[in-house]
């Protein structure tokens, strides 16, 4: 199944492959960025009506701390539209990646979402945990495909880098 990407710049790009959507953030989120997701969010819980997933993807370089108005609205967004997962990647290794992946682990226990929602270091291992979510409710989509709209975003990142030079 082919990724689309329904918006993306320089620091955030969404895509979807089937029920999945995809957001990678390559520079800190911003309330602009959020807003954004929260649009791309809507659309997706709509159109398939609850029975869809998220996979988020934080690169290093946007691992940085979010403001305290990002993170109240990061928490609003994730209660707006209960979903059936979501796995949120945040990429690397060292101290500082397994750091935030305890932080947002930490974030996600106080916001207490409805839907099963896991950290993990790499896009694979996320979309691997999605699979089984998506097949309870009789979607089938492969791993690949997931990790490939991943790599369709990353790419169009690059891109808008790319023109603005």
């Amino acid at each position: 199944m082919d990724p689309i990407i329904f918006d993306f710049d320089d620091r955030i790009a969404m895509a979807s492959c089937g029920a999945v959507y995809v957001s990678l953030l390559h520079k800190p989120l911003t309330l602009d960025g959020l807003e954004r997701m929260a649009r791309q969010s809507k659309r997706m819980f709509e159109l398939y009506r609850g029975k869809c997933v998220s996979l988020a993807v934080i690169e290093p370089a946007a691992a940085d701390a979010a403001s305290k108005e990002v993170r109240d609205k990061s928490a609003e967004l994730a209660r707006a539209h209960p979903i059936l997962g979501a796995a949120i990647v945040i990429e690397g290794s060292g101290f500082r990646q397994a750091a935030t992946r305890t932080l947002v682990a930490g974030m996600y226990l106080v916001t207490k979402k409805e839907y099963p929602h896991k950290i993990f270091s790499t896009p694979a291992e996320g979309a691997e945990w999605l699979v089984p979510i998506l097949a309870q409710v009789g979607v089938t989509q492969s791993a690949a495909d997931m990790v490939a709209a991943v790599e369709a975003a990353r790419a169009a990142i690059a891109g808008a880098e790319l023109s603005r030079r």
